[in-house]
C-alpha cells in the first residue's frame, strides 16, 4: 500500500494548497462505499483510462464500508464560512438518510 500512496500523492496534492495558502477547511462524512460502488469501479474508465485513472482504480478498490467524505474550503479569514457550509452539507446528507 505505501508503494500506492507515492503513486498516487501528486493526485491529492491540489489538497494541501489549501494548507498552504492557509485557507479554513474542513471535512464532513457523508456516507460509506456499498457493494454498488465497487461493482460500479469494475465498469470505470475515468477521463482518458490512462496510467492515472487505472492507478485510481487500483488504488479504491476493496473499500466496502470504507467512509465516504466531502472537504470544504473557504477563503483565508473566513472560518465561520466553512463551518457553516461544513452544517449544511452534513443537514442535507441527514435529511437524504431519512428519505
Amino acid at each position: 500500500m505505501s508503494v500506492m500512496r507515492g503513486k498516487l500523492l501528486v493526485s491529492c496534492s491540489y489538497t494541501m494548497l489549501y494548507n498552504l495558502l492557509q485557507f479554513p477547511a474542513g471535512v464532513v462524512p457523508v456516507g460509506s462505499v456499498t457493494e454498488e460502488d465497487e461493482e460500479a469501479l469494475r465498469h470505470y474508465k475515468g477521463y482518458n483510462n490512462d496510467l492515472w485513472d487505472k492507478l485510481f482504480r487500483k488504488a479504491v478498490a476493496d473499500g466496502v464500508r470504507l467512509p465516504l467524505s466531502v472537504q470544504c474550503v473557504a477563503l483565508p479569514y473566513q472560518d465561520e464560512l466553512c463551518l457553516r457550509l461544513m452544517k449544511e452539507v452534513q443537514t442535507l446528507h441527514r435529511r437524504q438518510m431519512k428519505r
